[in-house]
């Protein structure tokens, strides 16, 4: 697209995407990124809302466009290819998710890119349903990744009826996204407070002080991985 529009003035890009939003959104702000037009997300964000009003960029997507920024800084990060271990994740406090808005039944999916890897959901009877005074939801991961990772969490729950009629059915608590290249060596922790989380639509079924804690470690040797470009936040 650079090299395009560089070569003539009369040279035009026509983006486009299935929603002409999101997808699209993005790639013409790491546009207006790589052309040096702006060094952080803020400015380019809000130009695409001006021009493009309703596009709906979530948090997600403004980190992967941070993650240009670094990439084109006066000092370029450059991302390294240590694979990622989640130890665990915690959610606090309780969101209200059950039908008496005092709790969840909580589980949680790992993917990386498109696939998902991993999924702590287990039968309705089997899994444990968080009340507030239970203060926090601990859930053990002990997956390693690399590369994009997705991480959502749902709640489970079962309509009205027998047991054999029942159907089970999901929502969405939240969901993230970041790409293990970019995490600093020495991390242990990642910490997302409600405005870093995508999903969170609803706000009050999420308390004050509402946060994602993922207990990390990376792995000490690099991995060569397929040197595809990051994914777009889904």
């Amino acid at each position: 697209m650079y090299n395009w529009l560089l070569q003539n003035p009369k040279n035009v890009c026509v983006v486009h995407c299935l929603d002409g939003r999101a997808a699209s959104s993005i790639l013409v702000g790491a546009m207006f990124i790589f052309c040096n037009l702006y060094s952080t997300p803020g400015p380019a964000i809000r130009l695409l809302y001006a021009k493009r009003p309703g596009i709906g960029l979530s948090p997600s997507h403004r980190r992967y466009l941070g993650y240009m920024c670094d990439l084109l800084a006066d000092k370029p990060y450059c991302p390294h290819f240590k694979p990622l271990t989640i130890k665990s994740i915690t959610v606090s406090p309780i969101p209200f998710f059950n039908k008496q808005r005092n709790g969840c039944r909580p589980y949680c999916d790992v993917l990386i890119g498109e696939t998902k890897i991993y999924s702590t959901c287990t039968d309705f009877e089997r899994m444990k349903e968080y009340r507030v005074q239970d203060g926090k939801i601990f859930i053990p991961l002990n997956i390693t990744v690399q590369g994009d990772v997705v991480v959502s969490m749902y709640h489970l729950r079962s309509t009205i009826g027998s047991r054999l009629q029942a159907k089970v059915t999901n929502t969405q608590i939240f969901q993230l996204q970041f790409h293990t290249g970019f995490i600093p060596l020495d991390t242990t922790v990642l910490k997302f407070t409600k405005p870093e989380l995508d999903a969170c639509d609803v706000p009050e079924k999420y308390p004050q002080l509402f946060q994602v804690t993922l207990d990390v470690e990376l792995q000490p040797h690099d991995k060569v991985i397929d040197l595809t470009p990051p994914l777009p936040p889904l």
